[in-house]
């Protein structure tokens, strides 16, 4: 026999999928806030403004990007990359170098040695995140980090996905 999942407050959730969805918008929402909130704090921590910290957090998690493909996920110009680009290469943060595959074009990746700044711009977050994961089977995490990853996906899908005129 099969068990509902268990609600917040622990007992069987007994809510209907259209409140379950209700309750995952309403959430994801909440969690965005939250990252934006976090994205701020940890700007100001490192003593930079939030879209050059984005930038930096990009390259952390995706690698060698071309500025192109910056401006593009942080659905910024790319005059404004150039600027942004600048003044992390200022700080010692990124390089630039020729494109492997394509001479025309600029790679830009994470200098030798930035990845302290992200540990000094959370500190205790490892920490807190490990703590929250802890009663999680390895089983159950493997269905969040799946889940996390489609909706990346997603995400992308709808940012990429031509605007309706208003």
């Amino acid at each position: 026999m099969e068990t509902a999942p268990a609600s917040p407050s622990g007992g069987p959730d007994t809510r209907s999928r259209a409140d379950l969805y209700d309750a995952l918008q309403d959430g994801g929402q909440r969690l965005a806030v939250g990252l934006v909130r976090l994205l701020h704090r940890m700007a100001t921590v490192s003593g930079m403004n939030p879209t050059d910290f984005q930038c930096y957090t990009l390259l952390r998690v995706s690698g060698t990007l071309t500025p192109g493909e910056i401006a593009d996920s942080l659905c910024l110009s790319t005059g404004s990359v150039t600027g942004v680009l600048d003044r992390l290469e200022e700080r010692g943060l990124v390089e630039r170098t020729r494109h492997p595959e394509d001479r025309r074009k600029v790679a830009v990746r994470l200098a030798e040695g930035a990845e302290r700044l992200a540990a000094a711009s959370s500190p205790g977050m490892r920490d807190a995140m490990t703590e929250l994961h802890e009663g999680y089977s390895d089983e159950e995490l493997a269905v969040i980090v799946g889940w996390l990853d489609r909706v990346g996906a997603t995400l992308d899908g709808v940012v990429r996905a031509p605007r309706p005129p208003v």
